[in-house]
């Protein structure tokens, strides 16, 4: 019974975060006109924060792989990993939001990848979303198995350095992603 509840509490707080993510943020004093403010200085960073982001290989639905060291060593570029499923209502919204934020930030690589999925419909739901970045399926597990999540989406920001900076589980908008990559990457 106490594993119940417990579950049901650590859902509230996930719904409960996701909702205070998601929020419109409101207009500051001193913010120019259309443009807003959002101070995530204070959002919690995640268990991995400052860790090296474990190795992972994945397998692009563009025939390619995806490996982490061969990354870090190739691009050097600080990486949003975005994990999400095809039945993931909030999936839907996030990936177009991460699409456009990924075109307004070419030094920031993103990389989408689909955990607990099958590969038909995830590449089925990868070719509706028509993400602006690379998307994939975790085939071998390793990105399952080195980078825990309660629930989807969720999303890791991964420094230039290779060390994660945050773990933000939940669907988030497009200006909190930005809002982010500013303050972790120092990007505007």
């Amino acid at each position: 019974m106490a594993w119940k509840i417990a579950a049901v509490a650590m859902a509230a707080i996930v719904i409960a975060g996701a909702a205070v993510l998601t929020r419109p943020p409101s207009p500051q004093p001193g913010d120019a006109a259309g443009s807003i403010s959002i101070d995530v200085a204070g959002f919690p960073r995640g268990a991995l924060a400052g860790q090296p982001a474990p190795d992972m290989s994945v397998a692009l639905f563009d025939g390619s792989r995806f490996v982490m060291s061969e990354y870090r060593s190739v691009d050097g570029r600080p990486l949003v990993l975005n994990l999400w499923a095809s039945w993931c209502g909030p999936c839907r919204v996030e990936i177009p939001e991460f699409s456009r934020v990924a075109e307004e930030n070419p030094q920031v690589a993103f990389l989408g990848v689909a955990v607990e999925d099958a590969p038909g419909p995830a590449e089925t739901f990868a070719a509706e979303v028509g993400a602006a970045y690379p998307l994939g399926i975790d085939d071998n597990l390793t990105v399952t198995n080195n980078y825990p999540f309660i629930g989807l989406p969720v999303t890791y920001l991964i420094g230039a350095d290779g060390s994660i900076t945050r773990q933000v589980n939940g669907q988030i908008s497009g200006e909190t992603l930005k809002a982010f990559i500013h303050h972790d990457f120092g990007t505007s």
